[in-house]
């Protein structure tokens, strides 16, 4: 029940419910009500906040520009013919907007929440972090910041009383976060999954790559540690260190992905090294960027699981390698398609069991003549149909970028759908994005040759598994060939050999032996491992020493302006 009485409100709050009644009533006095529609905007980011907000009923959203050196949240009023700030985003161009361009970081809600109070009292003439709106209607009450501070400057028992509240808002946060960081080290050193070692052997460095003479060394956690990662950049950042004199990385390393929950075992490092299947999820983003983090290497080309807007509104710069060796790919691309077409798991099953004769299981076809589709002819497509040009192959493709190299092969760009139709073939070598996801569904299976076969090292995400299970058993899909899976994060890099696999889609290809399965190992050559190493500490080198930050990084993978 809504309330018009600013005493009810004031003895709700964990402020002001304790002082005397008579500051409770002076404050009241100065109590201003506002029932607000939904977009209200209290405070843009960057604005001086004059009032104290506290809430009666609603929900408050408080939101980050992704970019505001190049996008001010004023543009979104501005663009509607305003001349300064407006107090409401009340147009539906101007609430989507403001989405596009911003990122929600946390919500105010409940009776008696307060906001702006720290601001206040600690900083004259504050400015708002970020920008503070009502999602839906909300009835809140204001106290001036000028009314509230001079109340405080004229009663120097209720000013004391709120520096002790403050002191111990403080004490109680530095204490969380000192729990907090003091849990995460003894997560990083005995938890089950971690692969640093406990504090006498990190002196010793054992899991610790850096130089001792060098002075303030760049320090990188790298996260979803597998032996092929440990054995790549431990060598690797030594030759780097020795070959730089004046900088220095020190890295450490854990088995963890990153998550939520992981994020606070980054405390103390300048930043993160992650792979395919991290999680830097918006909330996740934003406690790294709290424990001081500023940089994420992305040790591979995909970044589909970075939330790159969040990224950037908290000042987090992301680089990624964006090519290693896209022969490595196109060329397990081939591996896989031979494998189904040839049966070759069944064929070396067989003679292994003493089993020399031949029947239809093991019938094929030739690539020679058959219409093959590329959905997708970036790098790693352009090489795919080089390769399937050697063949002998009729090449369709689509992309919205038409490559010219890829035409003077006599490929011919056609629809979606055409490719669907017309091809023996299907390669999916896209990137995945909204409008990527689930290319190949129900719907595409069905315009599909029978017996079509189906090769994708691009991202699991690409084909609905549901779909593709179905067009298995129906005989549509003759063979499929993958290296990548939609659900893959919860299985690969890791052995579960010894434990039952509970994903039943997962479990239903495994036992196809008209499916070969890869753990995403199509980008693992020597060549391929070597670039992705070199690349990435060249990307921290170029951020830290280079001052190469945000998009003016030459591998950054952030969203440019977005108005």
């Amino acid at each position: 029940m809504l309330s018009l009485d600013p005493m009810d409100i004031i003895s709700s709050t964990s402020w002001f419910s304790n002082i005397e009644p008579s500051l409770q009533k002076t404050l009241a006095s100065k109590m201003i009500r506002e029932d607000v529609e939904d977009g209200h905007v209290f405070f843009w980011e960057g604005t001086a906040i004059d009032s104290i907000i506290i809430i009666e009923s609603g929900r408050l959203i408080r939101s980050k520009a992704v970019d505001r050196e190049k996008f001010s949240l004023s543009a979104v009023m501005e663009q509607g013919g305003e001349s300064s700030l407006s107090s409401s985003l009340s147009a539906p161009f101007q609430k989507e907007l403001f989405k596009k361009n911003s990122v929600d970081l946390d919500e105010i809600s409940g009776k008696g929440r307060v906001t702006g109070m720290l601001r206040v009292i600690n900083e004259e003439h504050s400015r708002s972090y970020a920008t503070l709106r009502s999602v839906g209607r909300s009835v809140v009450w204001r106290i001036p910041a000028d009314d509230f501070i001079n109340i405080l400057s004229s009663d120097a028992g209720f000013a004391m009383m709120m520096l002790r509240k403050v002191a111990h808002k403080m004490k109680a946060g530095s204490k969380s976060l000192k729990s907090m960081l003091k849990n995460s080290q003894k997560t990083f050193r005995r938890g089950p999954s971690s692969s640093l070692e406990d504090e006498d052997n990190d002196a010793k460095g054992r899991d610790t790559i850096s130089s001792p003479s060098r002075k303030a060394p760049v320090r990188v956690l790298c996260y979803d540690t597998t032996q092929w990662v440990k054995s790549a950049f431990e060598p690797a950042v030594q030759a780097f260190n020795k070959l730089h004199s004046s900088f220095n990385i020190e890295m450490k390393f854990t088995n963890d992905r990153l998550s939520e929950q992981s994020a606070m075992y980054a405390a103390g490092y300048d930043a993160v090294c992650l792979f395919v299947n991290d999680s830097a999820n918006a909330n996740a983003l934003r406690i790294l960027s709290m424990l001081g983090v500023r940089f994420i290497a992305m040790r591979c080309a995909g970044f589909d699981r970075v939330d790159t807007k969040s990224a950037k509104a908290h000042g987090l710069t992301v680089a990624r390698v964006p090519a290693y060796s896209p022969y490595a790919v196109a060329e397990h691309a081939i591996s896989l398609l031979m494998s189904i077409n040839r049966k070759i798991p069944a064929a070396s099953t067989r003679v292994k069991m003493a089993n020399f004769t031949l029947d239809n299981s093991l019938l094929g076809m030739d690539i020679h003549g058959k219409t093959v589709g590329i959905m997708g002819t970036g790098k790693i497509g352009q090489i795919l149909c080089k390769i399937l040009n050697g063949f002998g192959a009729n090449l369709i493709c689509y992309d919205i970028f038409e490559s010219d190299e890829v035409k003077n092969l006599g490929a011919e760009y056609v629809s979606r759908d055409y490719i669907y139709e017309e091809a023996d073939i299907i390669f999916l070598m896209m990137p995945l994005l909204p409008t990527t996801k689930h290319t190949i569904n129900t719907d595409a299976v069905s315009k599909m040759k029978d017996g079509v076969l189906l090769v994708n090292t691009a991202r699991g995400g690409l084909i609905d598994t549901k779909a593709l299970i179905l067009g298995l058993q129906s005989g549509k899909i003759g063979g499929v060939g993958l290296d990548v899976l939609e659900n893959e994060a919860d299985y690969f890099f890791q052995d579960w050999s010894a434990k039952s696999i509970e994903d039943p889609e997962l479990t239903s290809l495994l036992g196809n032996n008209r499916v070969v399965l890869t753990a995403h190992q199509a980008f693992f050559t020597k060549e391929a491992v070597s670039k992705i190493v070199d690349t990435t500490l060249d990307n921290i080198k170029m951020w830290k020493n280079d001052g190469l930050e945000g998009l003016a990084h030459p591998n950054n993978c952030l969203p440019s302006t977005m108005v």
